[in-house]
């Protein structure tokens, strides 16, 4: 699939999931604007380089040395200036926005007698309320364009199974997808896709140091394995896919969706 011409957002694009959509996007054509919290990289010559080291400008310096286009953005998602800053340089930048990625997210993990409130806080505000204010302000220049658009978030399986101790990160997850189940339908009038992507389990950092209990029998995928569906997402309007959770496990046998 071929996405010329298009513009497109993805949050946590520095590394892992996000920079193997970014750089999938590129390679199909799309400009890519690479946003996450992590402007320069701090993993480097830490315990964490191993796990997938990088920043928004190694991601979009990887696009446009393979003769793409990107932009590399700092963006907070937990910050509504800085949601906004995004979408305003976005358009001020290329002039339109034709996909949104939602990938940024965070862990919360504890036993809920234990749970740490302020990180509660923060893993709601970058799981959901982040989203949320991403398709609030990214939405008014795709409805007014009148071309329709893709907008699709990561999930993860801890939405809809039980995970040891994640219960809050469970729950910002399916919130998650509740919302965009809830916005396809709103912005269907308007040709635009919204869909819900589940990965499966991706050898990521967040991964690697978690070794969740429960989940070591469950195979990692590389991130790479990510771009192919993540471009063919990008690529929907309501005419052809919305409201559908993805499951890249099904994807890649099926090349379809998953009813949810």
């Amino acid at each position: 699939m071929r996405l010329d011409g298009k513009v497109a957002i993805v949050t946590g694009g520095s590394r892992g999931i996000g920079r193997a959509i970014c750089l999938g996007l590129g390679e199909a054509g799309a400009s890519v604007v690479v946003a996450s919290r992590t402007e320069e990289d701090r993993s480097a010559g830490t315990e964490y380089e191993k796990y997938g080291s990088g920043d928004i400008r190694d991601t979009a310096a990887q696009i446009t040395s393979s003769g793409g286009s990107a932009l590399p953005v700092r963006c907070d998602v937990a910050r509504v200036e800085d949601i906004q800053n995004l979408v305003d340089t976005t358009l001020d930048h290329f002039g339109r926005i034709d996909v949104l990625v939602c990938n940024a997210g965070m862990d919360c993990e504890s036993p809920v007698v234990d749970l740490d409130v302020e990180l509660l806080d923060q893993c709601l505000a970058v799981n959901v309320r982040g989203p949320l204010l991403l398709c609030k302000y990214v939405l008014p220049s795709m409805i007014a364009r009148g071309e329709g658009g893709s907008i699709y978030c990561v999930t993860s399986g801890s939405a809809r199974n039980y995970r040891e101790g994640r219960v809050g990160y469970s729950m910002s997850k399916a919130a998650l997808e509740r919302m965009f189940f809830s916005l396809a339908e709103e912005v269907r009038p308007h040709n635009i896709a919204v869909n819900v992507f589940e990965p499966g389990r991706v050898d990521t950092w967040m991964n690697r140091r978690g070794d969740w209990p429960g989940t070591s029998h469950i195979p990692m995928i590389q991130p790479d394995a990510l771009a192919a569906p993540g471009v063919w997402l990008a690529g929907q309007t309501a005419e052809t896919l919305t409201g559908e959770l993805v499951s890249r496990a099904e994807f890649g046998a099926t090349w379809g969706p998953q009813s949810r």
